[in-house]
This record gives structure tokens, sequence and C-alpha cells, in this order.
């Protein structure tokens, strides 16, 4: 019997879709260092905002490489070995960092640290849309997302209390959960017989349901099919880059998560310059990822009776409305509230975004292309500590979030506009799977 056959399906989604969904869910609950990197450097290593914010986006700066080759060598070599390799190392990383007191060592090993802790990210999106069938593939990234903020609004309660103890602890549990959950998924990916993806010339041959013969159809494609011929790097990487609707939602998203971040990055320097400390902060978080985790799974319902540029387009103007509140914010409360808005706002944003891409790639490119979106990511959290600490030294914090929401509406208006370019390309790519 084929392999795909044996899979079971729960909720509409395969095991090998679960697997990955219940590492995730772990990952992002020991997922805490870099969130409170700034207030560490600021508080325990003494450096002033600026400093502080430059010295974390080495972290981003790093995952641009990360992310622009794992995706592509999970093409050429699997997605699995990408995402293992890379938790395995970040907890290597963690450890190392530990150590460090010399803030431009710091940086140095932070820049590391963030192109081994983002391999797996384009792998792990290129993952979900090869096990993943088309029409499920909206459901499935926002369970993902899911996952990631639950992970997010119980993480930060988890660190708040370890760095009462010790900054050190921090580290130490961050790089057992990665261990952990690394050997959890060297074991399921074994007891699934996964392999490899699956290979162009398979995928090609599986006919109209894109899978191959003998198939459920509810599973998506098998696996542990092994690859006919190599995938050439070179070429998916020209691919790629000349794909203009590709290209458009990469330079949008980046526009947005640059703004976005600030919740990591300038937000705590902010707080911090009025008075409130890690206990205020951690909470704003957990508001942000307890509110994802109670509405964004109602708000699949929603998100596929409207369009996905709909969808992105009412999240870039929530989510201004909440950086707007943000402005006059002097208080926890305010800032909570503000917390509370621009959470609604990221609500569809990332998984419908994730599930653009996923629509835009091609079979035999979805690491690249996912590796090239994610650079919007990595190269945002290289930014936003810069733009965060430099302006708020600059101009104040008012200033930062007056741009942030400018941001957010400018990036708005470009997903309106390049909304055509976007929905012929993936129905194109749709005919061609099932040509």
């Amino acid at each position: 019997m084929d392999s795909v056959k044996k899979q079971r399906v729960i909720f509409g989604l395969p095991m090998l879709f679960w697997g990955l969904w219940l590492a995730i869910l772990f990952l992002w609950m020991g997922r805490f260092v870099i969130s409170f990197m700034s207030i560490y450097l600021v508080s325990t290593m003494h450096v002033d905002a600026g400093l502080a914010g430059t010295i974390v986006s080495m972290y981003g700066f790093g995952g641009i490489f990360g992310c622009l080759f794992g995706g592509a060598l999970s093409d050429r070599f699997g997605r699995e070995p990408m995402i293992v390799i890379g938790q395995l190392g970040s907890a290597a990383m963690l450890v190392i960092l530990s150590f460090i007191d010399d803030p431009i060592v710091m940086g140095g090993m932070l820049l590391l640290y963030g192109v081994i802790s983002s391999l797996p990210t384009p792998a792990v999106s290129a993952y979900i849309a090869d096990v993943v069938p088309v029409p499920m593939q909206k459901r499935a990234y926002t369970l993902q997302t899911w996952a990631l903020n639950f992970g997010f609004a119980t993480g930060p309660i988890i660190a708040n209390h370890l760095v009462k103890i010790s900054y050190t602890l921090m580290f130490y549990t961050e790089a057992a959960m990665l261990t952990a959950v690394s050997v959890m998924l060297v074991v399921f990916f074994h007891r699934m017989g996964v392999d490899r993806m699956p290979s162009p010339a398979t995928v090609r041959a599986a006919g109209t349901t894109g899978l191959p013969a003998g198939a459920d159809s509810a599973a998506g494609p098998d696996p542990a099919r092994p690859r006919k011929r190599p995938v050439s790097m070179a070429a998916n990487y020209r691919r790629a880059l000349t794909d203009w609707p590709l290209m458009s939602m990469v330079l949008l998203m980046f526009g947005y998560t640059v703004a976005y971040f600030q919740m990591t990055s300038g937000l705590p320097i902010a707080m911090t310059q009025i008075g409130l400390g890690t206990d205020e902060y951690s909470h704003v978080l957990t508001i942000n990822g307890g509110i994802l985790c109670l509405l964004q799974i109602p708000a699949i319902a929603v998100f596929n009776r409207m369009s996905n540029t709909r969808v992105l387009v009412l999240g870039m103007l929530v989510t201004a409305v909440g950086y707007m509140f943000q402005i006059g914010a002097t208080s926890w409360h305010a800032f909570a509230i503000a917390a509370a808005l621009w959470t609604l706002g990221e609500l569809g944003t990332f998984p419908i975004a994730a599930t653009t891409v996923a629509g835009l790639s091609p079979a035999d490119a979805r690491g690249t292309y996912q590796g090239i979106y994610n650079l919007s990511g990595s190269m945002s959290q290289a930014i936003a500590p810069l733009v965060g600490g430099w302006v708020i030294s600059g101009f104040g914090a008012h200033f930062l979030w007056e741009a942030c929401t400018a941001m957010f509406l400018l990036v708005a208006l470009g997903l309106r506009f390049t909304k055509g370019a976007r929905e012929r390309a993936m129905a194109r790519n749709l005919q061609e799977r099932l040509a």
C-alpha cells in the first residue's frame, strides 16, 4: 500500500502536517530570547538604546542568509534536514550566547545565530505546501500561525519568571526546548517514513490530482517519494527573482514587518523609558498572543469567504489604528489597548500572506520562493531594531509610532494595486499543476 494511504487524516489535514504543527507549538513556547534581548542588553550589559538596537539587528541580518539559502537547500536536499539541523544548531548557539559579556562579540554571535535559526523557516512553509492539498492550505497556514502565537503568548510568561532568577537560565531553557523538539521531529519523520519531498517529476507524473498514483487525495503528495533529478538552485533563484507578483509581495511585506516588529524592538525600549519594566512588557506580548489564540481559528471561516487581498488590506488598516493609538500611550493600560487593536489586524496577515506565496510557488521551487518571501521577515528583524533604537534616540517614541502608522497605510494601498497580478499568477500556477 502507498505510504500516504496509511496516513491518518485529522480534521481534514494529514498526520504529516500535525506532527510538524505540534513541534511548532512547543518550539514557540520556548522561543523568547530574542524578544527579551534588547532588555537584556540595556539592563545587564549596560548598553544604550541605540547600540542595543544595533546589536539585536545582527540576528535579523543573519536571518537574511538563513532564509535565502535554507529554502533553496530544502528544494535540493529535502525539508526535514534543514528543519532538524537548524533547530539543533540554534540550541548550540544559545548556549554559546549565554557566556558572552562583550557587546561586539554578542553582535557577531547573534549574526551567526540568525543564519542558523532561520534555515528551517522556508523549509517549514514549503513542507506544509507539499503535504497539504491546495483547498486546505489557507486553513493549514492559519493553524500554523495559531500554534506560533499560542507559544508566543505563553513564552513571555515563562521567560519573565526565568529572568527574575537569571538571564542565563533563559538561554539554557530555550536551548533545551529546541533540542527536545528536534529529537521529537527526528522520531516523527522516521516513523512516518519521510525521506524527501516529492520531486517535480513525481508531481508532474501524478496527473490532475497532483498526487502519486494510488494516494489518498485528502492527504496530499507523498513526501516519501525520492527525487528523480536534482533541482537547479540557480534556476530557481532566477525564476523567483524575476517573478513580479512574488517580488512585489516581498517588498510590501517587508514594509509591513519593519513597522510591525517594533513590538519586539522599539516597544520594550519605549516602555522602559516611561518607567515600565519586564512585567508590563511581557503582559503586552501575552495579550497579543492570547487574542490571536482565541480568535484565529474561528476567523478561518471568515477568511474563507474573503479574497486573500481583502484579508490583507483590512489587516493593515486595523493594525494602523492600533499603532495610531500607541502614539499617545503613557501607561500600561494604554499600551494594552493598543496591543489589542494591532493584534486584531494581525489575525489574518501572516497566514494569508504565507498562503498567497504558496499559491504563487511552482512545485519544484517552493522552498526557494518561501525563502525569498521570508527574507522580508528576516530583513525586518535586522532593520526594525535599528529603526526603533535610533528613531527613539533621535526623535522619540511618538514619532516612531507615527511613522509605523503611515507605513501600514502605504502597504494597504500597495496590496490593493497589485491584486490583479497576484491573482492572475496564482490562477496560472494552479492550472499548470492540474495540467
